[in-house]
This record gives C-alpha cells, sequence and structure tokens, in this order.
C-alpha cells in the first residue's frame, strides 16, 4: 500500500499546470477588423435540372463568390471553394464548387452532425443577426436545416447559441456531384459539388425586393487524413467558429 502522502502531488501537479497555463486572449473587438465581403445576387431565369453538375447556361451568369479563405482571415486554403448565387423570384440557387483531394463522409440521415466531417454550410437572415437559418449539405448528399438564436454581448461577440432542430426547410431541393471516391483516402480524389434551391418561404417570408440586403456567410469544414481541418468562409469571421453573425457578409438582391 502507498503512502497516504503520495497522493497529494498527484493532486497539485494538474492544479500546478492550470495555474501555470495562460487565459486565452479575449477576441479582438468586431470594430477592429476589416469590413465583412458584400455581393450582389442577381435576379436570373434558367431551367436547373437538380444533378451537382452546375452546367446550365444560368450558372454562369451567377455571381461566383469566392475563393474562400481560413476563417481566421490568415494564411491560405488547402482546397479552392466557391459557390455561385442567383434568385429567380421565388427562391435562391446556391451552386457550391469543392476542390477535394481526400473527400469525407459517412454522415447520410438529416440533421446528423455534419459539422464533424466534410461540409458545407450557409447562414442566412434577413435582418436580425441574433436569429438566422443554417443550412447545410455534405458530399453523400445529406442535409440539415435549423434555426438558430445567438446571444451576442455589446461588441457582437457571440456568448452562446442554440439551434431548433425542429425547423424543416420543406422545399429545398439539393443534389450532389462527386468526382472520385469518398471516405477513401488511398487515392485522390477531385471535387464535389452542390446544387440547391431554397425557397424564400423556408427562409420566413416573401421574396426579397430589388436593392433589399439580407446578411449571410457561406463556409466550409474540409478535411484531409493526417491533416488539420480547414474551416472555410466566404467573410472570414475572425472570430472563433462560424456562428459570429456580425461578421456576416452582405448580400444585396439586384433586379
Amino acid at each position: 500500500m502507498k503512502p497516504a502522502g503520495w497522493s497529494l502531488p498527484l493532486v497539485l501537479f494538474p492544479l500546478a499546470l492550470a495555474a501555470a497555463t495562460p487565459p486565452a486572449p479575449p477576441p479582438p473587438d468586431p470594430a477592429t477588423l476589416p469590413p465583412p465581403a458584400r455581393a450582389v445576387v442577381p435576379r436570373l431565369e434558367g431551367k436547373v435540372t437538380f444533378d451537382g453538375e452546375l452546367t446550365e447556361s444560368v450558372w454562369a451568369r451567377a455571381a461566383r463568390l469566392g475563393p474562400f479563405r481560413p476563417a481566421s482571415g490568415q494564411g491560405e486554403p488547402r482546397e479552392a471553394t466557391f459557390v455561385r448565387v442567383w434568385h429567380d423570384g421565388e427562391a435562391l440557387y446556391l451552386g457550391w464548387e469543392c476542390s477535394d483531394a481526400d473527400i469525407q463522409a459517412t454522415f447520410t440521415a438529416r440533421d446528423s452532425r455534419f459539422w464533424e466531417e466534410e461540409v458545407v454550410e450557409f447562414f442566412v437572415t434577413r435582418d436580425d443577426l441574433t436569429r438566422y437559418y443554417e443550412l447545410q449539405w455534405n458530399p453523400l448528399g445529406g442535409e440539415f436545416d435549423a434555426i438558430i438564436t445567438n446571444d451576442l454581448d455589446a461588441r457582437g461577440v457571440s456568448r452562446s447559441f442554440k439551434g431548433d432542430w425542429s425547423y424543416t426547410a420543406k422545399g429545398m431541393r439539393s443534389a450532389v456531384k462527386v468526382r472520385g471516391t469518398v471516405q477513401k483516402s488511398g487515392d485522390r480524389d477531385q471535387d464535389w459539388r452542390v446544387e440547391a434551391r431554397i425557397p424564400f418561404a423556408d427562409l420566413g417570408g416573401p421574396a426579397p425586393r430589388a436593392g433589399e440586403v439580407w446578411r449571410a456567410n457561406f463556409y466550409r469544414f474540409n478535411r484531409e487524413q493526417g491533416r488539420k481541418e480547414e474551416m472555410l468562409s466566404w467573410s472570414p469571421p475572425m472570430l472563433p467558429g462560424f456562428h459570429q453573425p456580425t461578421r456576416f457578409g452582405f448580400l444585396e438582391f439586384g433586379r
């Protein structure tokens, strides 16, 4: 039996380590950061076949946002990410282009924890930065939809957030095209694409008027075996995590 005194260093040692670990620096004041990104979403007409190919002529006339940058605002991404955006007065159309040497995904059920693997995400609100929609798509065609309520401090930095997963974007349609083999790291993949249509009715109301501005951001989790995950975004939050609505970009709806 060990002497009773042996337990004292075992208790004190982690406490000493905790005391020696400096606290994490506070997040920067959003007012000191570069302004969020801006884009005009054109109003277009065109027929789309939902196959993930993005080959219809209307996609060539859409706004193409990107390349995405690391969410920290520092460095260069390993993989290129773009999203094409347009609307037709009834719905918003998104066309994601994700180069990817090692496509990883296993989840398929709706509202799975897609962010633990590879996924693209769209956060959007008409005006209220404390309440917004979160939509996701992964390489296996999985979909996620929720309404997020975010508690912001006086500077606009998120303190906490919670999601209402009972929300369903009932009219949303999407399709995925993969050029490669999912969840097989022994070969080299090319890319994956997502083609999505989101009715404005699923985003809380009527179609936006010409010139109306919404707040939104586009994100991607990129993962590769043996390498640190990449957190990429159109408008880099430069704050902890993706749920920083003060850093959402500005989407102006065109005529």
